[in-house]
């Protein structure tokens, strides 16, 4: 059977510090060979027999096998290596179909357009074949009224239901569960913050029935006192289970805490469990956050910016993009990246937003199954330092915490095993601090552990020490993260009769190093700036860790800090961009080191990862000009992939905006619409790019395109303006691509836009790809 693929999605990668070149034909072939695919294609000829382009800037090369198929790859690494290819065939350049002249055509122009604004060189994605879960949370619910009508008052103010208690609240509302909380749901505890004369908040909800049906998806308009209590008592059952410290500014609990209430008081499975993403690659949190989101349902998840913030994550888009309900209202409600969690809007309690530090989700929560499965414990630190030995004692310091949902009686251990890891030795648990854990939870930390290992259990010779703790008889180790060595080498050398010299050292698994930090220019007093450059690390696993940006004086020391973001450190080196806000205090203009830092857990100083020169001058008032708009193709646009390029110049300061891509029918009516985030500077042109779906199109159609931002009017708020005129565009006719046979015997498949395989029994409206052997078509589903 014939294969052949055509990779309708051209993949690019922009603003990135490295820069992207052209390659000569075997550079880019030797590109294919890191595609497992297309290995076998590695014996192509090395001279194309057609090249896109021209010779000082090719595009693509065309590539024709001897034995049959052929292959088009990118002549510039700023693309993927593939653009398309087939097992069989030939490619006859003076004979090309008019829609493959249109489709090569199109891709060089992106190809050359992306090289042109200085991108930096492609880099695989590694998204996984994932299928799409609608968001599945349709309450829009927040902290303020009703929901916060039987929350207690301060001074006879109002305060607020709590990030935590909201979060809690509508995952339950999308299990509808439990009918009834727990016969031992009366709850009493210390109230933090609290006024003198309220030492103590009380609320008794034993076998209390919970009032589902009467509970709205949204209380932004009309409701009855039925449907305000409903909700009220839910966050108010909710707040006090997880011993909620109430404000009228903002109230706080712990996050992790939530599993241990839902299991306590409302028969939630016993096997839920707290995980920090701290301990895993990306990768690897992305997977297991979808397959509970697949597996289980919508899942309480955590991170922190100026504040931390809690907020549900329910469900998942195939671009690797996940859902987010962030508990206010439905504001923000939407799409991010794992690694770029910044809400546009903030609400109650959001601080300055930007939720990329210490996240965290609870994993497995669902209703009981009336089987009651051992707890799940998770017992971190974020890392080892300030070792000491002193005779056979060797104290460890470090944030030692119980991120499980449930508070833990034990004792703290070593476990010792061969200096290579693979036999234990031998397990010590004399300890003079802490003699034991008590009531070891979430709201708790433990900073030393000092235990003693005596000559009589350890011989001369190198071991590895693992902390950890035993609960039940059970034994479990202090896990580090990915970039973080969980455990001691300690050596033990004999000086005499009885007589030992003792040593410990932490390992190093890799270092964090960041190259080519770069500000983009001069920054601005009062401006958004942006900051780029390249992560690596230089061990074996994939980690990441939140820096901020910041500025340090003559000593070196840090001056001031500002809005940060998490990086990915790989060890191949990953490019990253952000853009920060202004610095929290005042920095007059001059000369200065920009650095990217991050605050040690135990000592609360910064620590300075990569740094570079950089000048802050006055404030400039931002300013830019729409230069250009153009569409691909103009006289007969393919209707699922409308291709837009406008270009903007910097005339003053930092210029940050959005700009809206559009098109309208022959009425003026907006059918489809693409906002772009735009960042310019002065003295700078930045190319913007979109592509643009025309739902229901049929060949022929007249359209408008253009590009414009939006500005306050009076009245009637924001509106539209446009700096250029409309451009005309028809739809042309994209029935399939001939002269490829179709193999009639052949599976059909379908594929949405991105090249992923959807189901074809449950096909929701929209534009597909059609492929059945070899024959590929574009189909519309109604």
């Amino acid at each position: 059977m014939r294969k052949t693929v055509l990779f309708l999605s051209l993949a690019l990668m922009s603003g990135m510090s490295a820069t992207a070149r052209s390659l000569s034909p075997a550079e880019a072939l030797g590109r294919v060979t890191n595609q497992p695919a297309l290995r076998s294609s590695r014996a192509s000829a090395q001279t194309p027999v057609m090249t896109v382009g021209t010779a000082d800037a090719p595009s693509l090369y065309v590539f024709n096998r001897p034995e049959g198929g052929w292959m088009i790859v990118a002549a510039d690494d700023v693309a993927a290596p593939v653009i398309g290819y087939s097992d069989s065939g030939a490619i006859d350049p003076a004979n090309l179909p008019e829609n493959m002249k249109g489709w090569l055509d199109d891709c060089s122009r992106q190809i050359l357009a992306a090289s042109a604004d200085g991108a930096g060189p492609y880099l695989a994605s590694e998204t996984p074949d994932r299928e799409e879960i609608a968001p599945m949370v349709k309450t829009t619910w927040d902290q303020g009224a009703p929901y916060n009508r039987l929350c207690p008052t301060v001074s006879g103010r109002a305060t607020y239901t709590g990030c935590v208690a909201t979060a809690m609240a509508q995952v339950m509302k999308f299990f509808n569960w439990p009918a009834q909380a727990g016969a031992n749901a009366n709850f009493s505890y210390k109230w933090r913050g609290g006024p003198a004369d309220t030492p103590t908040l009380s609320a008794d909800f034993s076998n209390f029935s919970f009032d589902w049906n009467n509970m709205l998806d949204s209380y932004f308009t009309a409701y009855n006192s039925a449907q305000s209590d409903a909700v009220a008592n839910l966050m108010k059952a909710c707040g006090y289970s997880v011993e909620m410290g109430y404000s009228p500014v903002a109230s706080a609990a712990f996050n992790e805490v939530v599993g241990r209430a839902l299991v306590t008081y409302f028969d939630y499975d016993g096997g839920l469990h707290n995980e920090p993403r701290e301990l895993y690659t990306s990768a690897r949190w992305e997977q297991m956050v979808y397959e509970n989101l697949r597996d289980c349902g919508p899942m309480v998840y955590w991170g922190s910016g100026s504040v931390g913030h809690c907020f549900v994550c329910d469900g998942y888009r195939p671009d690797g993009y996940f859902h987010f309900n962030w508990g206010w209202t439905g504001n923000s409600d939407g799409y991010f990246l794992l690694d770029a969690l910044n809400p546009s809007f903030v609400g109650t309690g959001g601080g300055t937003g930007g939720y990329n530090n210490a996240q965290g989700a609870l994993f497995g929560a669902k209703p009981s199954d009336g089987l009651r499965p051992e707890p799940v414990y998770t017992f971190t630190c974020s890392s080892f330092s300030d070792l000491k030995v002193q005779g056979t004692y060797l104290t460890i310091q470090g944030i030692f915490k119980n991120r499980s949902p449930y508070k833990v009686n034990g004792n703290a251990v070593y476990m010792i095993y061969s200096e290579d890891g693979s036999k234990h030795v031998a397990t010590v648990d004399d300890f003079f601090t802490p003699s034991s854990f008590t009531d070891f939870g979430p709201e708790l930390d433990q900073v030393t552990l000092m235990g003693s290992i005596s000559n009589s259990v350890l011989g001369e010779g190198t071991y590895r020490i693992y902390p950890g703790i035993r609960v039940d008889g059970k034994e479990y180790v202090f896990r580090t993260p990915v970039s973080e060595a969980d455990y001691i080498i300690y050596t033990r050398t004999k000086t005499g009769t009885n007589q030992y010299q003792n040593t410990a050292t932490v390992p190093s698994v890799g270092e964090k190093v960041i190259e080519n930090l770069s500000t983009n220019g001069d920054l601005f007093v009062s401006s958004q700036f942006k900051v780029s450059g390249t992560a690596r690390f230089t061990g074996e696993a994939e980690t990441s860790l939140y820096l901020l940006a910041a500025l340090l004086d003559d000593e070196g020391k840090v001056l001031v800090t500002a809005e940060g973001a998490n990086i990915t450190f790989t060890p191949e080196g990953k490019p990253f961009e952000f853009i920060s806000s202004w610095f929290r205090t005042t920095v007059k203009p001059g000369d200065y080191t920009f650095a990217l830092v991050y605050m040690d857990d135990i000592t609360y100083e910064y620590r300075i990862v990569a740094s570079c020169k950089t000048t802050v001058s006055p404030y400039v008032y931002g300013e830019y000009k729409i230069n250009s708009f153009e569409v691909d193709n103009p006289a007969a646009v393919d209707p699922a992939a409308v291709h837009m390029t406008a270009t903007v110049s910097g005339l003053g300061g930092i210029a940050q905006d959005k700009l809206y891509f559009e098109i309208k029918d022959a009425a003026g009516n907006t059918v489809t619409r693409l906002m772009k985030d735009l960042y310019v500077s002065a003295g700078n042109t930045v190319t913007l790019n979109a592509t643009l779906s025309i739902p229901d199109a049929v060949a022929g159609e007249a359209y408008t395109a253009n590009v414009c931002y939006e500005r306050y009017s009076f009245p009637g708020g924001m509106k539209p303006v446009y700096d250029l005129p409309d451009v005309p565009i028809t739809i042309g006719d994209t029935s399939g691509i001939p002269g490829i046979g179709a193999d009639v015997n052949a599976k059909v498949e379908y594929f949405n836009l991105r090249g992923l395989r959807v189901d074809a029994a449950d096909l929701v409206p929209g534009i597909y790809i059609r492929r059945q052997g070899s024959k590929v078509s574009k189909v519309i589903v109604k």
